[in-house]
């Protein structure tokens, strides 16, 4: 679940000592248009949302064609993507040119994602899965893999930016061998392209030493719930632990409560001169996050809109409003343990992993050759027959 990309993120190592740390309104409000932008979200309404506190949408989940897709976050202790998920192992070595033509359709059939895809993109030497194994996966050195790490960044991407796929793709290799994709398989390869993502906007950081360290601003937070997810139906993914390790999680609904209204008491009128009154807001996210790699080889996105697979988290804040009633800061409740909100982050676009091979990504791992089995996934053509 490990990112290693934070485009335009803002470290801010500081937390208070009651109330946790967040980044300033005009800060994140800069980034959050910016993600609107690729997203395709018209933000005219956003000077409304920010004067209009009391929402008439208090709940909201995606319906069935909006809501993101589950997969599994492929742990890269495991082999990451070069796990053979169906023999619950990883190669303990690389298959030689005479082994992978002498495998039988149903050996290939067990191989890992990369591995089968290394097959059907003729990269020689098997490169793509030895790229794996040795950068993103148990061979990785320095620094070792952590028990946490994996692909979740990427999968949540795909999730929100890619149609589900539905069905196996049979394909012909290089050399004419039949290699059968399942959905789990090219769910997988997905969130490997997508582990860096072309397009990005972040709203606070993740946490580095001790918890809740740069939290997002929650008056923006607030509006990525009533504006982008609620209006524009545009998922986006949340890192759920607010301690250093990165737990990825798709946000994709929500049950938003306003308590009470009450005016600043002396310490917050210095600490907020703008604001007059605040309002406690209390919310319920409804989250997606890891689910077993057989059940991410089935439809998922109905039963996500039905309420399955998805975890909740318990958190809130205070808003803070002028004398006309306008948002102008916030504050985040105390946490409660370890879970809640560390940062959001918002995508668009392709899987960009193949062009950031000096960080890392996977140059043998081609985004439209993995779009075009999705495509056959969704809509399966006349190549189905070789089932």
């Amino acid at each position: 679940m490990v990112r290693r990309y934070l485009v335009g993120c803002l470290f801010i190592i500081q937390c208070a000592a009651h109330w946790a740390y967040a980044g300033t309104l005009q800060a994140d409000l800069v980034w959050y248009r910016h993600s609107l932008q690729f997203s395709g979200i018209e933000d005219q309404s956003l000077n409304q949302f920010l004067r209009n506190v009391n929402d008439p949408i208090e709940q909201f989940r995606l319906s069935s064609d909006k809501a993101p897709w589950a997969g599994n976050f492929f742990a890269m202790e495991n082999g990451g993507v070069a796990y053979r998920w169906q023999q619950d192992t990883f190669p303990q070595e690389i298959l030689k040119k005479e082994q992978a033509q002498s495998l039988t359709s149903d050996e290939i059939h067990k191989l890992s994602p990369i591995e089968k895809y290394d097959l059907y993109a003729g990269n020689k030497g098997f490169k793509g899965t030895v790229h794996e194994l040795k950068n993103r996966g148990p061979l990785r050195q320095d620094p070792p893999v952590q028990f946490w790490e994996g692909f979740c960044n990427g999968v949540r991407c795909a999730g929100i930016l890619l149609p589900e796929p539905k069905y196996s793709v049979v394909v012909r290799g290089t050399n004419g061998m039949r290699i059968e994709f399942e959905p789990a398989d090219l769910k997988a390869l997905a969130g490997a392209s997508y582990f860096y993502v072309e397009k990005y906007a972040q709203i606070g950081a993740p946490s580095q030493t001790v918890n809740s360290q740069s939290l997002p601003h929650p008056a923006v937070f607030d509006l990525a719930l009533r504006h982008g997810l609620a209006r524009g139906n545009q998922a986006f993914v949340i890192d759920s632990n607010l301690g250093p390790e990165i737990w990825n999680e798709s946000v994709v609904g929500y049950h938003r409560t306003i308590e009470k209204s009450s005016l600043l008491n002396a310490v917050e009128q210095v600490k907020f001169p703008q604001g007059q009154t605040k309002v406690s807001v209390k919310i319920k996210l409804e989250t997606l996050g890891e689910i077993d790699i057989k059940d991410s080889n089935n439809p998922t996105k109905a039963r996500i809109s039905a309420g399955e697979m998805l975890t909740e988290i318990n958190t809130g804040y205070d808003l803070v409003l002028d004398k006309n009633g306008q948002i102008v800061d916030g504050q985040w409740h105390p946490a409660n343990g370890t879970r809640g909100v560390d940062f959001a982050w918002f995508v668009g676009g392709k899987g960009h992993d193949a062009h950031y091979a000096h960080q890392g990504g996977n140059p043998y791992l081609n985004y439209k050759t993995i779009r075009n089995l999705f495509k056959e996934s969704v809509h399966p053509s006349c190549r189905r027959l070789f089932n």
